[in-house]
């Protein structure tokens, strides 16, 4: 599996060293902005675009298999790092964390899709038997963020798709039903910041969490994108910045 990636490196040798993993649809060249921020702090970023995603090649929207995700960032992160995912990324990162034995330091989850997400369940019974047929995420742009230009600039990115196969959306529901299960093996530091008006994830299926590592945030008018939020915005990179000192 061949996999885009990108490295943004700040101006400093003494640096801390961040993987991040962007969300469903999109593609982690939206992310220069918040990469801009941490870079100023000292902070490496790390990051890549998920199969069918971005400028890795593949269907769009397809990942025939979650766990060669897993087996890549295996062989990607280095030493002591610390792990962001967002959205699809945070479930990503939440199942990574807990089956590897290279266990970041930190994990920073932004409205992870975790626990019961599923929609159209009947739909992909109807069509389990083909299970590369591509149709929407149904996610609306005008949901993601309070930024409407944010918005806009989603809507009209070229390597922005609305597209999910039946396979990846099968997959992504079993894995996030996994992670939030198995969310006591996650037995790091964890901050996870949500929108209280996330309309993208199931941010109810958060209270389903009782782990101690984990610190649970949210944010007040906030949606899915508190990177892009123009009431969270800094208070979102405050939180990560303490975080991460």
């Amino acid at each position: 599996m061949k996999i885009y990636h990108r490295y943004y490196m700040p101006n400093t040798y003494n640096y801390k060293t961040l993987y991040l993993i962007h969300g469903l649809g999109e593609y982690s060249g939206r992310y220069v902005n918040f990469i801009k921020q941490l870079n100023e702090k000292g902070i490496a970023v790390y990051t890549f675009d998920l199969p069918g995603h971005g400028y890795t090649s593949g269907k769009k929207g397809d990942i025939e298999n979650f766990y060669e995700v897993y087996s890549f960032l295996e062989n990607y992160v280095q030493e002591e790092y610390i792990l962001f995912g967002h959205s699809l990324g945070g479930l990503v990162a939440t199942r990574f964390v807990e089956i590897t034995e290279k266990k970041p330091k930190k994990l920073i989850l932004s409205s992870p899709a975790l626990g019961d997400i599923k929609q159209l369940s009947w739909l992909l019974n109807l069509f389990s038997i083909f299970p590369t047929l591509s149709f929407s995420n149904r996610i609306n742009p005008y949901d993601l963020s309070t930024d409407e230009k944010a918005c806009e600039f989603y809507e009209k990115d070229p390597l922005v798709h609305d597209k999910i196969t039946v396979r990846t959306a099968r997959q992504m529901f079993d894995e996030a039903d996994i992670a939030l299960n198995e969310i006591e093996k996650v037995d790091i530091p964890t901050l996870l910041l949500f929108g209280e008006e996330d309309k993208i994830v199931n941010i109810e299926e958060y209270k389903k969490i009782k782990n101690s590592n984990i610190s649970k945030i949210s944010f007040s008018k906030g949606k899915h994108e508190l990177f892009e939020c123009i009431y969270n915005k800094n208070k979102f990179y405050d939180k990560i910045l303490e975080f991460l000192k």
